[in-house]
């Protein structure tokens, strides 16, 4: 488990489920929790 506080999110942009974009920039101020998965 890797644990990083207040950390500096690098800015990005994504699709969301509704193809609307999302960027990393619209979670400024706000608490947030990233669960990033992969299956090799």
């Amino acid at each position: 488990m890797i644990v990083m506080l207040l950390h500096k999110l690098p800015t990005f942009t994504l699709t969301d489920l509704k193809g609307e974009p999302f960027s990393t920039d619209d979670l400024l101020g706000k608490k947030t929790l990233i669960f990033m998965w992969a299956s090799w």
